[in-house]
């Protein structure tokens, strides 16, 4: 009688799971109700979650026995399935404000001269700032006089705000507060920091460090440079006795052309700029890469000017599609750089779009090439010998030059694979929110649909836009070319020693809202109206996580820094939980600004009983 796996003794089957992809456990689980109850013990779970992603939210509740590890096992699994599948678990909306920061699931919404702070998954108010003490004497000479008070960051129960005073000295300040709701409001302030300008502001802090950042430091040749400050968050002291200034850290779009980030006790910076401008002899950029550590910062900080990017040759840039960030792998812990750019690949027609992700490098000797004094090995070429313009360099030109590296497949994530089936796609002015989730090997845009919900409709509809791969098993080429081409598409390895992905099709929700009652619905909760202004000039920012998309929607009436104009903040919501249980009977009563995906939904869905 042979034997199968279901009937193996634990400690084989204990082996065998560990040696498999995170989803293939998942996937061996589901085959049948024996195999599931023998992967679900917890030890094997603890085991699988610390193999994959030890650092991952759902990990630190396990580690805190907030939860089971079973539970956080199928919790990262339907995380990932959703958001790579754009089939959200809720969708709802959070309230109303003129500006919100989103982190560590805690919303910060700005109404008025009060700052609400929330757990969005606990579903629990945190705090309330009342920030009409900023406004002092100079409240009574009218609204022209009260300061601007803008969010700045959260982290770790702390919310920094930059106020600007009108009038009143100090014009500029940073000021933290922290978010527990034991404390009483008069003890809720931490550090009030002096700006002596607040060019392109940034701040990004712990539970004990704030750093912050401005564009004022001039380098020998007169541009503007990036300057750091520290300031510890424990005694309101300067950690830095005077601010780092990132020499030839070139690059002043926060997102776009440089990138900072606070992680496990180390300031990280990031640009892909080599140069303040152009140069017309060129053949190599790089990343130009800085941390320090965060109780210990010093000018001399960990820097590499050439981390690898891309040769010129391959294309040029649409820069206005590109995004700058700095992310968190959640198997290693490591910081990683991810890059979207459009590009005309090979100087073709055709704008071609692709996520790059590379990592976080800040050893400088890295063998490299070139002729930076820190370039690395001195044995190559400075420049390329077979290129003809390296004859016209001269002591005017400062080229970067490099070999080609190799490009494996996870270092890149193309938009459409090439010789495929081309996928609809929208404008820029047309999509309002872009962002790459490492975690889920996905990529998400907030798109404005003119064509959603028919020529009827006078308004576009805003849908979300995904397109995810994930690890293509043995064979896959043979056995894809039995699959519909539409389904999914392969990606080819780039090495002998590379890996293949397989790619889904790029979808879209909500669906359509003339499908069912639940899709109309969804299209009133992410589109909502407003009482003046058209939806044609609304404006829209978003902040993405691996779990979630949180945007706002405002009346386009002006783009000054001071608008007040009320917008509404809606949540897309990738993960399980927390949300309300519900039964097949209250899908029919629930409340017209929320949504949640229950079991059985799509059978509701077909026969028209959704709400």
């Amino acid at each position: 009688m042979p034997i199968t796996l279901e009937k193996l003794p634990f400690d084989i089957l204990f082996y065998v799971a560990c040696s498999l992809d995170f989803d293939d456990i998942i996937h061996l689980g589901r085959t049948c109700r024996q195999l599931r109850l023998l992967l679900n013990e917890n030890t094997l779970c603890r085991k699988v979650i610390e193999a994959h992603a030890p650092h991952s939210r759902e990990a630190q509740s396990a580690q805190i026995q907030r939860t089971t590890y079973s539970e956080a096992l199928e919790s990262i699994y339907s995380r990932r399935d959703a958001f790579s599948n754009a089939y959200p678990f809720s969708a709802r909306i959070l309230g109303h404000g003129t500006a919100f920061i989103y982190r560590q699931g805690v919303l910060c919404v700005l109404h008025g001269s009060v700052i609400r702070i929330s757990d969005i998954y606990a579903r629990s108010e945190l705090c309330e700032i009342d920030l009409s003490f900023l406004s002092g004497p100079n409240s009574a000479s009218g609204p022209s006089c009260e300061p601007l008070i803008s969010l700045l960051h959260f982290s770790d129960g702390i919310i920094s705000i930059h106020c600007k005073n009108r009038v009143s000295w100090p014009r500029n300040r940073i000021i933290a507060f922290r978010t527990d709701p034991a404390l009483p409001a008069n003890q809720r302030e931490i550090t009030s920091i002096q700006l002596e300008s607040s060019s392109k502001l940034f701040v990004r802090h712990t539970s004990s460090s704030l750093y912050f950042g401005t564009h004022t430091g001039v380098s020998s040749d007169g541009h503007h440079e990036w300057e750091i400050q520290g300031v510890s968050l424990d005694n309101g002291s300067f950690q830095t006795q005077r601010p780092i200034q990132l020499v030839d850290f070139f690059g002043g779009d926060i997102g776009s052309t440089v990138a900072f980030e606070i992680h496990d006790g180390y300031f990280y910076a990031v640009s892909n700029q080599t140069s303040f401008d152009v140069e017309e002899l060129d053949w190599t950029s790089f990343y130009h890469c800085i941390r320090f550590p965060l109780d210990d910062p010093h000018p001399n900080v960990e820097a590499n000017k050439r981390v690898y990017r891309r040769q010129h040759a391959e294309g040029p840039i649409h820069d206005s599609w590109t995004d700058l960030s700095i992310q968190i792998d959640e198997q290693t812990n490591s910081p990683l750089i991810v890059e979207s750019r459009r590009e005309w690949q090979k100087s073709s027609s055709h704008k071609m779009r692709a996520f790059y992700i590379s990592e976080f490098n800040t050893n400088s000797t890295t063998p490299s090439t070139g002729n930076s004094p820190d370039s690395g090995l001195r044995d190559e070429p400075m420049l390329p010998l077979d290129d003809p313009f390296s004859n016209l360099v001269d002591s005017t030109n400062h080229p970067h030059w490099a070999p080609t590296q190799p490009r494996y497949s996870w270092n890149v994530h193309p938009e459409v694979l090439p010789n495929t089936e081309t996928c609809r796609s929208f404008l820029l002015a047309r999509t309002k929110v872009r962002a790459y989730n490492y975690s889920c090997h996905s990529f998400i845009d907030l798109v404005e649909d003119d064509g959603c919900c028919g020529v009827s409709s006078s308004n576009s509809c805003l849908r979300i836009r995904i397109g995810s791969r994930r690890l293509a098993p043995f064979h896959w080429e043979s056995l894809g070319k039995a699959e519909s081409s539409k389904s999914r598409q392969v990606h080819p390895p780039f090495t002998d020693d590379d890996v293949s992905y397989s790619h889904s099709t790029i979808k879209m929700w909500p669906p359509v809202g003339a499908l069912c009652p639940c899709s109309l619905r969804l299209h009133k909760i992410l589109n909502p109206p407003f009482n003046s202004g058209t939806i044609s000039n609304r404006k829209i920012t978003g902040v993405v996580d691996e779990r979630s998309l949180v945007y706002m929607v405002k009346p386009g009436r002006t783009y000054a820094p001071e608008d007040d104009a009320l917008g509404v903040i809606i949540l897309i919501d990738f993960s399980r939980g927390p949300s309300p249980a519900m039964s097949a009977d209250d899908v029919i009563n629930v409340a017209e600004d929320q949504w949640h995906w229950t079991p059985g939904y799509h059978a509701y869905c077909q026969t028209g009983d959704c709400r």
